[in-house]
């Protein structure tokens, strides 16, 4: 969806769980000096001005970020994540997928960043800059992956997160990954989707397509499916007194209790590591205020 702008939301506990996993994966294709290929479906601006009034009003960074870094006991499964983000929030800003990735990016590895959006387009070019070993695309994620792979250089990850605001992005998702992974079966595939209740049917759904049509290709493909819940399915909190005053039977869906990152071909340690680290953010963001 045009629509949607990501400036609202940088930072928030979504990002974090997201941006973990996505370090993770480009620090394990970084352990080998062979090149590898990297796309992002759905880039945004890439760089979010926590100082922005987009992102004051909701202060999802302040329950997100400001609070992860607040802490001092994180787990040293963090601390990739952590040193990555932290030289940006020093200056106020949030890093989008791109600018993370373009952290890890080496001269001999390839990008390919894709963004629908014509202002967060112009933005992400900004941020990001020229150059020879990285593409920005203005065109439908999804559409830019199919034609993009298989890449010559098979080694690779795709990192595919759009906004969800439509019922029928869950469908999308859905076949673009099986029709990648059926001409590109060794690529690491990050799939964040958030966890809403009103849209848990089309949520597994999705999950339950892809996992078994990887599986039917090859069934000891490893597939890890990573949730981190802020709250419990059922929670729901108006922060407008007029719309909880209106709402006596109950009818507005709950809002955003969690996330989820599906990883196709997933990294060698990613499992044990994820564990460690959604116990931790579980302890420091559960029951807090609903985003």
């Amino acid at each position: 969806m045009l629509s949607y702008q990501h400036a609202f939301h940088a930072g928030n506990h979504a990002d974090l769980l997201k941006h973990y996993v996505l370090c993770f994966v480009l620090n394990s294709l970084n352990k080998k000096e062979k090149p590898y290929t990297l796309y992002d479906t759905h880039s945004g601006s890439g760089l979010y001005d926590l100082l922005d009034n987009r992102s004051l009003k909701t202060e999802e960074a302040k329950k997100g970020i400001t609070a992860l870094l607040s802490k001092k006991d994180f787990p040293q499964e963090l601390s990739l994540y952590i040193d990555t983000v932290n030289k940006y929030y020093k200056k106020n800003f949030y890093p989008g997928s791109p600018v993370i990735e373009k952290v890890f990016l080496r001269p001999q590895d390839f990008m390919f960043l894709s963004e629908l959006h014509p202002a967060e387009f112009e933005n992400l070019k900004n941020n990001i800059g020229s150059a020879k070993n990285i593409q920005i695309i203005n065109k439908n994620g999804f559409e830019m992956l199919k034609s993009q792979t298989p890449p010559v250089t098979k080694r690779g990850a795709v990192l595919i997160d759009p906004s969800y605001e439509e019922a029928k992005d869950y469908e999308d998702v859905s076949k673009t990954i099986i029709a990648v992974n059926k001409k590109w079966s060794n690529g690491i595939i990050m799939v964040w989707y958030p966890l809403l209740s009103h849209r848990k049917f089309e949520i597994e759904n999705m999950i339950n397509s892809i996992t078994e049509a990887v599986h039917k290709l090859n069934a000891n493909t490893e597939i890890l499916n990573l949730q981190l819940c802020v709250n419990s399915p059922d929670a729901h909190e108006e922060t407008d007194l007029q719309t909880v005053l209106s709402d006596t039977d109950k009818k507005n869906p709950p809002r955003l209790y969690g996330s989820g990152m599906l990883v196709i071909n997933a990294p060698w340690h990613l499992a044990e590591e994820s564990d460690i680290v959604i116990k931790y953010l579980t302890s420091v963001f559960y029951f807090q205020k609903s985003l």
